[in-house]
């Protein structure tokens, strides 16, 4: 077994390192959910990194086709199909570990942004009462289409959240949780998402932290 002295200042390390804020609600209002077709393909972060971006709805319809080839819901999968119809399904392998998101496309004013949510992950190393206390938070990101055929994923930073928190800058409902000390926000949807606007409208310096961007690259390049 471990010594907790370890355990303990391991967790400070991961404390102290970058990491992205998450909400137990979406980041994202129906009515600015906006599907954009230049994300679907497949891209590279690297020699180890991969991601597979589909249509949530094609997937869906292509797994629920009879032998006719016509698409037939049950009823009780019709509302997650209409909820997430104009999401992805993200497929994300890193150093041969693969997770699943749905990420769901939303404007907020002219910029591009999805929330993410993990359903389905990869770690043999986590057993099955660990894995009963691991709650599937939401995530948001900023995509930043590049003149060059790469986009980059911008993922809101914890650090600078924390700091507009701490200096009142910013006034939105959260808590700190666990041994790390997460910041998790708990403010609605229609709060988060007022936050975000007003976010890209700041002049707040290094808001977009280098240790949470992502940038693809099509994979056939």
């Amino acid at each position: 077994m471990r010594k907790l002295k370890t355990i303990l200042l391991f967790g400070l390390v991961l404390l102290l390192n970058s990491c992205i804020i998450k909400s137990i609600k979406p980041f994202y209002l129906k009515e600015h959910v906006k599907f954009n077709k230049d994300l679907i393909g497949n891209w590279t972060t690297g020699k180890s990194s991969s991601w597979q971006i589909m249509s949530f709805k094609e997937v869906w319809e292509e797994d629920n086709k009879d032998e006719d080839g016509n698409v037939k819901l049950m009823k009780e999968d019709k509302d997650a199909y209409e909820l997430y119809k104009d999401a992805y399904i993200v497929n994300y392998i890193s150093s041969e570990k693969e997770a699943l998101f749905i990420a769901m496309p939303f404007m907020v004013d002219e910029h591009l942004f999805l929330d993410f949510t993990p359903f389905e992950y990869e770690d043999s190393s986590i057993n099955g009462l660990a894995a009963q206390h691991l709650l599937k938070t939401h995530s948001v990101t900023y995509v930043d289409f590049k003149d060059d055929g790469t986009l980059k994923f911008k993922w809101l930073d914890e650090s600078v959240v924390k700091k507009l928190i701490s200096e009142k800058k910013l006034r939105i409902k959260h808590e700190e949780t666990g041994i790390d000390q997460d910041l998790i926000l708990t403010a609605s949807s229609e709060e988060l998402y007022r936050f975000l606007k007003k976010f890209m409208a700041s002049d707040i310096e290094n808001k977009w932290d280098k240790d949470v961007i992502k940038t693809l690259t099509p994979s056939d390049v």
